[in-house]
Protein backbone atom coordinates (compact mmCIF):
# COMPACT_ATOMS: atom_id res chain seq x y z
CA UNK A 1 0.00 0.00 0.00
CA UNK A 2 1.42 3.55 -0.58
CA UNK A 3 2.17 5.78 1.76
CA UNK A 4 -0.77 7.72 3.34
CA UNK A 5 1.42 10.47 3.90
CA UNK A 6 0.59 12.27 0.21
CA UNK A 7 1.57 15.57 -1.06
CA UNK A 8 -0.82 17.82 -3.04
CA UNK A 9 0.14 20.94 -3.89
CA UNK A 10 -0.16 24.14 -5.93
CA UNK A 11 2.75 25.71 -7.42
CA UNK A 12 2.33 28.42 -4.71
CA UNK A 13 2.49 25.49 -2.42
CA UNK A 14 5.79 24.11 -3.60
CA UNK A 15 7.71 26.95 -4.09
CA UNK A 16 7.25 27.65 -0.48
CA UNK A 17 8.20 24.54 0.53
CA UNK A 18 11.65 24.43 -2.04
CA UNK A 19 12.67 27.85 -0.67
CA UNK A 20 12.54 26.89 2.87
CA UNK A 21 15.64 26.34 4.20
CA UNK A 22 16.59 23.28 5.83
CA UNK A 23 19.52 23.75 8.43
CA UNK A 24 20.36 20.37 10.91
CA UNK A 25 21.94 20.83 13.83
CA UNK A 26 23.34 17.29 15.27
CA UNK A 27 22.41 18.31 18.82
CA UNK A 28 20.72 15.74 21.09
CA UNK A 29 17.55 16.95 22.39
CA UNK A 30 18.03 18.24 25.76
CA UNK A 31 21.84 18.04 26.22
CA UNK A 32 23.39 19.58 29.11
CA UNK A 33 26.54 18.21 28.90
CA UNK A 34 29.87 20.60 27.83
CA UNK A 35 33.41 20.62 26.24
CA UNK A 36 35.69 19.15 28.72
CA UNK A 37 37.70 21.20 30.41
CA UNK A 38 40.04 19.17 32.41
CA UNK A 39 43.00 18.30 30.23
CA UNK A 40 41.90 20.90 27.55
CA UNK A 41 40.93 20.14 24.13
CA UNK A 42 43.66 21.22 21.30
CA UNK A 43 42.17 23.33 18.61
CA UNK A 44 43.93 21.57 15.29
CA UNK A 45 41.13 23.71 12.65
CA UNK A 46 40.30 22.67 9.78
CA UNK A 47 40.55 19.91 7.90
CA UNK A 48 39.68 17.71 4.48
CA UNK A 49 38.73 14.19 4.90
CA UNK A 50 40.16 11.67 2.50
CA UNK A 51 43.07 11.26 0.35
CA UNK A 52 44.50 15.10 -0.47
CA UNK A 53 44.99 14.21 -3.45
CA UNK A 54 41.28 13.62 -4.64
CA UNK A 55 40.32 16.86 -2.34
CA UNK A 56 39.57 18.78 -6.05
CA UNK A 57 37.13 15.69 -6.96
CA UNK A 58 35.53 15.57 -3.37
CA UNK A 59 35.13 19.25 -2.60
CA UNK A 60 35.81 20.98 -5.96
CA UNK A 61 34.24 24.37 -4.40
CA UNK A 62 35.33 24.36 -0.88
CA UNK A 63 39.25 23.63 -2.30
CA UNK A 64 38.98 26.60 -4.34
CA UNK A 65 38.01 28.89 -1.59
CA UNK A 66 40.39 27.30 1.12
CA UNK A 67 43.33 28.26 -1.15
CA UNK A 68 42.32 31.80 -0.07
CA UNK A 69 45.05 33.71 1.59
CA UNK A 70 47.48 30.93 1.02
CA UNK A 71 45.76 28.26 2.36
CA UNK A 72 44.27 29.75 5.55
CA UNK A 73 41.31 31.41 4.68
CA UNK A 74 38.97 28.84 6.28
CA UNK A 75 40.62 27.87 9.29
CA UNK A 76 40.95 31.62 9.94
CA UNK A 77 37.22 32.05 10.05
CA UNK A 78 37.20 29.70 12.38
CA UNK A 79 39.50 30.18 14.94
CA UNK A 80 37.85 33.88 15.25
CA UNK A 81 34.41 32.21 15.69
CA UNK A 82 36.00 30.35 18.52
CA UNK A 83 37.47 33.42 20.35
CA UNK A 84 34.26 34.87 19.89
CA UNK A 85 33.38 32.58 22.32
CA UNK A 86 34.74 33.14 25.99
CA UNK A 87 33.49 30.12 27.69
CA UNK A 88 34.56 27.72 24.71
CA UNK A 89 38.09 29.64 23.71
CA UNK A 90 38.97 29.05 27.58
CA UNK A 91 38.58 25.21 26.92
CA UNK A 92 40.68 24.63 24.11
CA UNK A 93 44.38 25.10 23.21
CA UNK A 94 44.74 27.36 20.31
CA UNK A 95 48.40 27.01 20.14
CA UNK A 96 50.19 24.30 17.97
CA UNK A 97 50.43 21.20 20.20
CA UNK A 98 53.77 19.42 19.79
CA UNK A 99 51.66 16.34 19.46
CA UNK A 100 53.35 13.84 21.92
CA UNK A 101 50.65 15.07 24.94
CA UNK A 102 48.19 11.92 25.34
CA UNK A 103 45.31 14.70 25.30
CA UNK A 104 42.40 15.12 22.96
CA UNK A 105 42.46 17.52 19.64
CA UNK A 106 39.40 18.63 17.99
CA UNK A 107 39.27 19.92 14.71
CA UNK A 108 36.33 20.30 11.86
CA UNK A 109 36.61 17.70 9.19
CA UNK A 110 34.90 18.00 6.14
CA UNK A 111 33.10 14.74 4.72
CA UNK A 112 30.71 16.07 1.98
CA UNK A 113 30.38 19.27 -0.23
CA UNK A 114 27.20 18.75 -3.14
CA UNK A 115 25.46 21.24 -5.01
CA UNK A 116 21.75 20.31 -6.47
CA UNK A 117 20.14 22.40 -9.12
CA UNK A 118 16.08 21.92 -9.64
CA UNK A 119 13.45 23.35 -11.94
CA UNK A 120 10.20 24.60 -10.63
CA UNK A 121 8.00 26.61 -12.43
CA UNK A 122 10.59 28.50 -14.78
CA UNK A 123 12.89 28.91 -11.49
CA UNK A 124 16.15 27.35 -10.73
CA UNK A 125 16.45 26.62 -6.99
CA UNK A 126 20.22 25.55 -6.40
CA UNK A 127 20.48 23.85 -3.14
CA UNK A 128 23.65 23.29 -1.28
CA UNK A 129 24.47 20.97 1.35
CA UNK A 130 27.59 20.99 3.35
CA UNK A 131 28.64 17.65 6.03
CA UNK A 132 31.04 17.97 8.73
CA UNK A 133 32.44 15.82 11.71
CA UNK A 134 33.28 17.31 15.09
CA UNK A 135 36.02 14.71 15.40
CA UNK A 136 38.15 14.65 18.52
CA UNK A 137 41.33 13.06 18.19
CA UNK A 138 44.61 11.44 20.02
CA UNK A 139 48.15 12.87 18.01
CA UNK A 140 50.15 11.13 20.48
CA UNK A 141 48.44 6.99 19.17
CA UNK A 142 47.17 8.77 16.06
CA UNK A 143 43.50 7.31 17.03
CA UNK A 144 40.08 8.30 16.61
CA UNK A 145 37.85 9.59 19.87
CA UNK A 146 34.58 10.28 18.53
CA UNK A 147 33.14 11.55 15.85
CA UNK A 148 29.94 13.89 15.76
CA UNK A 149 28.46 14.61 12.41
CA UNK A 150 26.21 17.64 11.44
CA UNK A 151 24.94 19.09 8.29
CA UNK A 152 23.94 22.25 6.48
CA UNK A 153 21.38 23.01 3.37
CA UNK A 154 20.43 25.93 1.54
CA UNK A 155 18.80 26.97 -1.02
CA UNK A 156 18.70 30.20 -3.45
CA UNK A 157 16.63 30.60 -6.86
CA UNK A 158 17.88 31.72 -9.99
CA UNK A 159 16.58 32.95 -13.53
CA UNK A 160 19.42 30.61 -15.14
CA UNK A 161 22.01 28.16 -14.41
CA UNK A 162 24.71 29.79 -12.44
CA UNK A 163 28.16 29.61 -13.64
CA UNK A 164 30.96 28.28 -11.65
CA UNK A 165 32.10 31.41 -9.96
CA UNK A 166 28.54 31.48 -8.44
CA UNK A 167 27.82 28.37 -7.27
CA UNK A 168 31.58 28.66 -5.70
CA UNK A 169 30.30 32.04 -3.94
CA UNK A 170 27.33 29.92 -2.36
CA UNK A 171 29.40 27.42 -1.29
CA UNK A 172 31.48 30.04 0.20
CA UNK A 173 28.50 31.79 1.57
CA UNK A 174 27.58 28.42 3.87
CA UNK A 175 31.49 29.32 5.94
CA UNK A 176 30.88 33.26 5.89
CA UNK A 177 27.70 33.86 6.47
CA UNK A 178 26.18 36.25 9.33
CA UNK A 179 23.50 34.23 9.63
CA UNK A 180 24.30 31.34 12.15
CA UNK A 181 21.87 29.19 11.53
CA UNK A 182 22.76 28.38 7.97
CA UNK A 183 26.71 28.71 8.43
CA UNK A 184 28.30 25.37 8.74
CA UNK A 185 30.95 26.36 11.12
CA UNK A 186 28.51 28.38 13.90
CA UNK A 187 26.73 25.18 13.51
CA UNK A 188 29.81 22.86 14.03
CA UNK A 189 30.93 25.27 17.50
CA UNK A 190 27.02 24.79 18.76
CA UNK A 191 27.92 20.79 18.67
CA UNK A 192 31.50 21.41 20.10
CA UNK A 193 29.68 22.88 22.81
CA UNK A 194 27.38 20.16 23.95
CA UNK A 195 29.65 16.95 23.84
CA UNK A 196 31.51 15.78 26.68
CA UNK A 197 34.35 12.84 25.53
CA UNK A 198 33.86 9.70 27.32
CA UNK A 199 36.95 8.82 29.25
CA UNK A 200 37.36 4.68 29.19
CA UNK A 201 35.67 1.99 26.71
CA UNK A 202 33.42 2.97 24.55
CA UNK A 203 31.03 1.12 21.97
CA UNK A 204 31.00 2.09 18.33
CA UNK A 205 28.53 2.13 15.25
CA UNK A 206 29.80 2.64 12.08
CA UNK A 207 28.13 2.48 8.33
CA UNK A 208 30.20 -0.04 7.02
CA UNK A 209 28.14 -0.46 3.21
CA UNK A 210 25.82 0.96 0.83
CA UNK A 211 25.20 -0.90 -2.09
CA UNK A 212 22.65 -1.01 -5.03
CA UNK A 213 20.94 -3.80 -6.73
CA UNK A 214 21.30 -4.21 -10.69
CA UNK A 215 17.81 -2.51 -10.75
CA UNK A 216 18.73 0.41 -8.77
CA UNK A 217 21.97 1.36 -10.00
CA UNK A 218 20.58 1.10 -14.18
CA UNK A 219 18.04 3.96 -12.73
CA UNK A 220 21.10 5.89 -10.97
CA UNK A 221 23.22 5.78 -14.22
CA UNK A 222 19.97 6.08 -16.93
CA UNK A 223 19.78 9.31 -14.97
CA UNK A 224 23.78 10.59 -15.64
CA UNK A 225 24.29 10.09 -12.10
CA UNK A 226 27.56 8.31 -10.60
CA UNK A 227 26.25 4.83 -8.46
CA UNK A 228 29.76 5.38 -6.88
CA UNK A 229 29.10 9.00 -5.64
CA UNK A 230 25.35 8.64 -4.97
CA UNK A 231 26.40 5.33 -2.36
CA UNK A 232 29.22 7.60 -0.94
CA UNK A 233 26.29 10.55 -0.37
CA UNK A 234 23.71 7.58 0.84
CA UNK A 235 26.48 6.19 3.59
CA UNK A 236 26.69 10.23 4.51
CA UNK A 237 23.55 10.88 4.62
CA UNK A 238 23.11 7.71 6.80
CA UNK A 239 25.24 8.31 9.66
CA UNK A 240 23.86 12.05 10.18
CA UNK A 241 20.37 10.39 10.59
CA UNK A 242 21.36 8.21 13.05
CA UNK A 243 23.57 10.24 14.77
CA UNK A 244 21.07 13.36 14.86
CA UNK A 245 18.18 11.22 15.91
CA UNK A 246 20.29 9.20 18.54
CA UNK A 247 22.72 12.14 20.33
CA UNK A 248 25.78 9.95 19.48
CA UNK A 249 29.47 9.79 17.88
CA UNK A 250 29.65 7.47 14.95
CA UNK A 251 32.71 6.06 13.36
CA UNK A 252 33.36 7.60 9.92
CA UNK A 253 31.76 6.10 7.41
CA UNK A 254 34.01 3.04 5.03
CA UNK A 255 32.08 3.73 2.18
CA UNK A 256 34.54 6.86 0.93
CA UNK A 257 37.80 7.93 1.38
CA UNK A 258 38.27 4.86 4.49
CA UNK A 259 40.68 2.44 3.52
CA UNK A 260 40.81 -0.32 6.19
CA UNK A 261 41.10 1.01 9.72
CA UNK A 262 42.76 4.46 8.56
CA UNK A 263 41.27 7.61 7.56
CA UNK A 264 43.10 10.71 6.13
CA UNK A 265 43.30 13.81 7.18
CA UNK A 266 44.72 17.53 5.78
CA UNK A 267 44.98 20.59 7.81
CA UNK A 268 45.02 23.99 7.04
CA UNK A 269 48.58 24.41 8.17
CA UNK A 270 49.60 21.39 5.59
CA UNK A 271 49.56 18.75 8.29
CA UNK A 272 48.34 15.27 7.26
CA UNK A 273 47.43 12.60 9.70
CA UNK A 274 45.97 8.94 9.15
CA UNK A 275 43.92 8.46 12.02
CA UNK A 276 43.33 4.97 13.29
CA UNK A 277 39.34 3.96 13.50
CA UNK A 278 38.45 1.48 16.03
CA UNK A 279 36.77 -1.57 15.00
CA UNK A 280 33.00 -1.15 15.38
CA UNK A 281 30.97 -3.00 17.47
CA UNK A 282 28.13 -2.45 15.50
CA UNK A 283 27.71 -2.27 11.57
CA UNK A 284 25.24 -0.39 9.50
CA UNK A 285 24.42 -1.46 6.16
CA UNK A 286 22.00 0.26 3.63
CA UNK A 287 21.04 -1.43 0.25
CA UNK A 288 18.64 0.44 -2.53
CA UNK A 289 16.57 -1.94 -3.70
CA UNK A 290 14.60 0.18 -6.42
CA UNK A 291 13.30 3.56 -7.77
CA UNK A 292 9.78 2.99 -9.00
CA UNK A 293 7.69 5.56 -10.61
CA UNK A 294 3.92 5.96 -11.50
CA UNK A 295 2.28 9.07 -13.35
CA UNK A 296 -1.72 9.03 -13.79
CA UNK A 297 -3.69 11.87 -15.61
CA UNK A 298 -7.02 13.25 -14.20
CA UNK A 299 -9.14 15.27 -15.04
CA UNK A 300 -7.45 18.80 -13.71
CA UNK A 301 -3.96 17.81 -12.64
CA UNK A 302 -1.37 14.79 -13.28
CA UNK A 303 -0.17 13.14 -10.47
CA UNK A 304 3.45 11.89 -10.12
CA UNK A 305 4.14 9.14 -7.65
CA UNK A 306 7.56 8.05 -6.62
CA UNK A 307 8.85 4.96 -4.57
CA UNK A 308 12.27 4.23 -3.13
CA UNK A 309 12.64 0.76 -1.91
CA UNK A 310 16.00 -0.48 0.89
CA UNK A 311 16.87 -2.53 3.20
CA UNK A 312 18.75 -1.39 6.33
CA UNK A 313 20.70 -3.91 8.38
CA UNK A 314 22.39 -3.66 11.74
CA UNK A 315 24.58 -6.45 13.21
CA UNK A 316 27.34 -7.28 15.66
CA UNK A 317 29.87 -8.60 13.56
CA UNK A 318 31.86 -10.48 16.30
CA UNK A 319 28.88 -12.28 17.78
CA UNK A 320 27.45 -12.96 14.01
CA UNK A 321 24.15 -11.66 15.83
CA UNK A 322 22.10 -9.68 13.27
CA UNK A 323 19.53 -6.90 15.29
CA UNK A 324 18.04 -5.35 12.68
CA UNK A 325 17.13 -6.54 9.06
CA UNK A 326 13.81 -4.82 7.68
CA UNK A 327 12.43 -3.73 4.09
CA UNK A 328 11.96 -0.05 4.12
CA UNK A 329 10.50 2.36 1.58
CA UNK A 330 8.87 5.79 1.48
CA UNK A 331 7.00 7.43 -1.08
CA UNK A 332 6.20 11.10 -2.54
CA UNK A 333 3.14 11.77 -4.50
CA UNK A 334 2.83 14.46 -6.16
CA UNK A 335 0.14 16.30 -7.71
CA UNK A 336 0.19 19.03 -10.42
CA UNK A 337 -2.84 21.38 -11.82
CA UNK A 338 -3.28 20.94 -15.68
CA UNK A 339 -2.77 24.96 -15.67
CA UNK A 340 0.28 24.84 -14.13
CA UNK A 341 3.42 24.39 -16.07
CA UNK A 342 5.24 22.53 -13.60
CA UNK A 343 8.31 20.09 -15.13
CA UNK A 344 9.71 17.67 -12.79
CA UNK A 345 12.84 15.55 -12.99
CA UNK A 346 12.69 12.28 -12.16
CA UNK A 347 16.21 11.58 -10.49
CA UNK A 348 15.33 14.81 -8.31
CA UNK A 349 12.29 13.38 -7.35
CA UNK A 350 14.23 10.01 -6.26
CA UNK A 351 16.85 11.37 -4.79
CA UNK A 352 14.27 13.79 -2.31
CA UNK A 353 12.51 10.65 -1.67
CA UNK A 354 15.48 8.27 -0.72
CA UNK A 355 16.92 11.44 1.64
CA UNK A 356 13.28 11.14 3.40
CA UNK A 357 13.66 7.63 3.62
CA UNK A 358 16.76 8.03 5.51
CA UNK A 359 15.82 10.28 7.87
CA UNK A 360 13.07 8.75 9.02
CA UNK A 361 14.98 5.62 9.21
CA UNK A 362 17.14 7.58 11.49
CA UNK A 363 14.34 8.25 13.78
CA UNK A 364 12.96 4.81 13.74
CA UNK A 365 16.36 3.57 15.41
CA UNK A 366 16.05 5.73 18.06
CA UNK A 367 11.89 6.27 18.52
CA UNK A 368 9.57 3.36 17.12
CA UNK A 369 6.57 5.41 15.24
CA UNK A 370 3.80 2.41 14.73
CA UNK A 371 2.15 4.23 12.15
CA UNK A 372 5.47 4.61 10.49
CA UNK A 373 5.97 1.07 10.23
CA UNK A 374 2.76 0.22 9.22
CA UNK A 375 2.96 2.50 6.15
CA UNK A 376 6.74 2.36 5.31
CA UNK A 377 8.22 -1.35 6.65
CA UNK A 378 8.02 -4.31 4.32
CA UNK A 379 6.78 -6.37 7.74
CA UNK A 380 4.57 -3.18 8.82
CA UNK A 381 4.24 -3.84 12.84
CA UNK A 382 6.29 -7.53 12.82
CA UNK A 383 9.22 -5.21 12.18
CA UNK A 384 8.63 -3.55 15.46
CA UNK A 385 10.43 -5.57 18.02
CA UNK A 386 13.64 -5.19 15.65
CA UNK A 387 13.46 -1.92 16.09
CA UNK A 388 13.35 -1.71 19.16
CA UNK A 389 16.02 -3.91 20.13
CA UNK A 390 17.64 -1.28 18.06
CA UNK A 391 16.72 1.48 20.10
CA UNK A 392 17.92 -0.37 22.94
CA UNK A 393 21.17 -0.83 21.65
CA UNK A 394 21.19 2.79 19.93
CA UNK A 395 21.02 3.92 24.50
CA UNK A 396 24.16 2.12 25.07
CA UNK A 397 26.19 4.37 22.72
CA UNK A 398 25.58 7.81 24.11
Amino acid sequence: MLNRAKVFFSIRIRMLAVVSVAVIALLPTGSTLAVEADPPLIYSGFAFSGDFQNRDRLYPFTAQISRDRNGTFLDEILRQKVMARPALASRLKLDLADGKQDISSVAFALVNENVETQWVDGKLWVIVTVQANVLAFNRASNSLVASYPLRVRSARVRETMPGSAELQAMVREVYTTSNTSENIFDQWLNRLETIKLRKGARKYLRVTGVTMTPQAESIVKASGKDATSIKNQTANFLEAAVAEAGGIPIVPNSVGEAIGSKMAYRFANGSDLQLTLPDPDYSLTFEIRDFVSKKIEKAAYFQDIYRVKATVELKQPDLEQVILNEGVYDTAIITRPKQADVQLADWDQYYKTLQSLIQQVGKQMTHVDDAWLKDNASRESAAKPAFENTNQLIQKLL
